[in-house]
């Protein structure tokens, strides 16, 4: 394992370049990307557990459905509904930020035997993956729903993550590959609805919520936790056959994306509290080629994550300087120096 400290920006950008002109590209997010428009999940994860170690079930689905409820509330100030530079277009912006400078590194990619695709793992609920990729009409994000079948609501078709998109001259037939996105939510999403017939479909987030009343009522918790598709981890009660199922899936899609040769993955916001994610990852790691570059938001956070990791020689954690903390802009402007970013992105 290799400790890096964020004193020579230019340094560590050019690192990552050469990591990413010859790898398989891949992220992982956590809740803490979403800040600071989301509070930590972790925080209110910890709480749940808290109420199921006393077995205060009731109390442990209550305090789970609020957070849910909280992220569909931030969600209803999506695209535009929000004031300029208060903490939901702080967060956007990050986001858009992001999403432009890695379609532009995937188009620049001077390696033509790997694909112009990248893979972004999250374990966010939160819709601001999808939203900022609406904002950007060049990007090609592929969010695992089959758009060509069903009539009340895109059926989730996990086959089609890491398709290829290629576009054909019109005189000689020359194809080129088109930079792509996969959106690999492991947890589940606000906006995925679980249907009678054991299928997810897209839809639009839950607009109503429980009052006081209904929330001091246990069943009208339970039912309401029923229809969100989301899956919470390390709290197994409140999973389904169905949401288990899909939940194994996506961690065996992570799984595979890293034994791939070449493997390169970045992680950001995310303390590897989840321990399945964190086992998986560890078990890729004795892949050779595999390469996990891990950017901690403060030193204190390195201490842990050095801990998680020492074993390993193929990880660099990347901690900021004292007086510093690496959160989503300072993430952004590490991945500005590899190449050119358009001055609009800035404004």
């Amino acid at each position: 394992m290799e400790i890096l400290k964020l004193d020579d920006a230019e340094k560590v950008a050019r690192l990552l370049e050469r990591y990413i002109q010859s790898a398989h590209l891949n992220f992982l997010f956590g809740s803490g990307a979403s800040m600071p428009a989301i509070q930590l999940a972790g925080n209110v994860e910890q709480e749940v557990d808290q109420h199921l170690v006393a077995s205060e079930y009731e109390e442990a689905n209550k305090k789970a459905l609020t957070f849910i409820e909280e992220l569909e509330y931030q969600h209803g100030f999506l695209p535009a509904g929000y004031t300029e530079g208060d903490d939901t277009d702080i967060t956007l912006k990050n986001y858009l930020h992001f999403l432009s400078s890695i379609d532009r590194i995937l188009f620049e990619r001077k390696n033509i035997l790997l694909p112009r695709q990248a893979n972004v793992f999250t374990t966010n609920y939160d819709e601001f993956f999808e939203v900022a990729a609406s904002l950007l009409p060049s990007l090609v994000l592929n969010d695992g729903f089959n758009r060509r079948i069903g009539n009340s609501g895109f059926e989730f078709a996990p086959e089609l993550f890491f398709d290829r998109v290629y576009r054909s001259g019109t005189v000689y037939q020359h194809q080129s590959e088109i930079p792509a996105i996969n959106l690999i939510k492991v947890h589940g999403s606000i906006s995925w609805k679980r249907q009678a017939n054991e299928k997810i479909t897209l839809g639009e987030p839950e607009t109503d919520q429980l009052t006081v009343v209904q929330k001091n009522n246990p069943k009208d918790v339970s039912d309401a936790l029923a229809k969100r598709a989301v899956i919470l981890p390390n709290m197994r009660k409140f999973e389904s056959t169905l949401l288990d199922r899909v939940y194994f899936d996506l961690l065996r899609l992570y799984s595979n994306a890293m034994e791939m040769e070449n493997a390169l993955l970045f992680v950001f916001g995310f303390s590897f509290a989840d321990e399945h994610i964190l086992d998986i990852t560890r078990r890729a790691l004795r892949n050779p080629t595999a390469q996990v570059v891990v950017f901690s938001y403060s030193q204190k956070g390195a201490v842990d994550l050095e801990a998680k990791f020492s074993a390993y020689r193929n990880v660099i954690i990347i901690k900021p300087t004292d007086s510093q903390y690496i959160d989503f802009p300072v993430l952004n402007s590490l991945f500005d120096k590899i190449g050119a970013v358009p001055e609009a992105l800035h404004d």
